[in-house]
């Protein structure tokens, strides 16, 4: 556990098992970790300091996702397929299906009952309805087979965002109508879309290219078209979306970008390999974790400043990342 004011380790747990996935709920009282080849999920009050409820699941849990209320959390299997859906604060199970599409990360609406995913094996946008437990699916492309990045939606959940890494493609699909509104093509290998916590921008890049195209959601007017000297995919977005640290998870290299004057303002490489990067809720920081190095990075997104410090006591990586104030993707 990391103190975000204070930028150190003040507890450690000792976990059952190594933690393929974690999620916290808002405040802090609540994580819960997942293992992957065990197929099993652990309830950890950070309140109390113990275990309080563990899990064999049905699936293997690749991918964990937290609603935008903090109040459940979604698994779900890219490979074998189904999801689990889990209760954070009854620390329990909802529904479990194995009988779901392969998908990766889920999306959460904020009406607390549709569900998001991308079916790359049909080509197609799903939604879940939890109260019902019934799922659609809204065809993306005729061709099916294709790479659908995980979906990312607009702050008012009206529009959501899926990328075709096969055609190149980033679709806006309207929640309402559930038909595609536009298609933009900012490169050959598209990331997966993402949008400001204000809402205010939309941000498209190119893994391969480093061309970022910022786009003003509402209106859709594209604000600015920038390239960076490195492939990105993953982007934390600064107070009032003024700085905003653009990487990659498939190289060291990062770049601060000032969003008010449209130009680079720094430039680096991490110490090591990233994993994941997540900013907290204030703007001020971002946190990256890496694949080959026992330290997290705390980046002071205002000054573009970058420190290390150790995570663990025995110099092990890689890790898991997650925010108990993190917010939607």
């Amino acid at each position: 556990m990391i103190d975000l004011r204070k930028g150190k380790v003040v507890y450690t747990i000792e976990a059952e098992f190594p933690a393929d996935q974690l999620v916290v709920s808002p405040y802090a009282p609540v994580l819960l970790y997942t293992n992957n080849e065990l197929k099993s999920a652990v309830f950890y009050d950070l309140s109390l300091k113990q275990t309080t409820a563990r899990f064999e699941l049905p699936i293997t849990p690749r991918h964990l996702v937290i609603d935008t209320t903090g109040l459940k959390a979604a698994a779900t299997d890219s490979i074998g397929g189904g999801l689990v859906l889990f209760s954070l604060t009854a620390k329990n199970l909802l529904m479990s299906t194995g009988d779901f599409p392969a998908t990766g990360d889920v999306l959460f609406d904020p009406n607390d009952v549709d569900v998001y995913f991308s079916n790359s094996a049909s080509g197609s946008l799903g939604v879940l309805n939890i109260n019902t437990q019934n799922f659609a699916e809204l065809a993306l492309t005729d061709t099916p087979g294709q790479a659908l990045s995980s979906p990312s939606r607009s702050l008012d959940g009206r529009q959501i965002y899926v990328a075709n890494q096969t055609e190149g493609l980033v679709y806006n699909i309207n929640a309402f109508s559930k038909v595609i509104f536009k298609t933009f093509k900012t490169g050959s290998f598209p990331a997966r879309p993402y949008t400001t916590p204000q809402g205010s921008f939309l941000y498209l890049m190119d893994q391969q290219s480093g061309r970022t195209v910022t786009v003003e959601q509402g209106v859709f007017k594209e604000f600015a078209d920038t390239r960076f000297a490195h492939g990105i995919n993953a982007v934390a977005v600064g107070r009032f979306d003024r700085y905003n640290l653009f990487m990659s998870t498939d190289n060291p290299n990062y770049s601060f970008y000032d969003n008010l004057d449209k130009s680079t303002v720094g430039e680096g490489a991490f110490n090591g390999q990233p994993l994941a990067v997540r900013g907290s809720a204030d703007g001020r920081t971002a946190w990256v974790v890496f694949s080959d190095i026992a330290e997290v990075a705390m980046v002071d997104l205002e000054n573009q400043a970058i420190r290390y410090f150790p995570a663990t006591r025995n110099g092990a990586g890689a890790f898991a990342l997650g925010l108990s104030n993190n917010v939607c993707h």
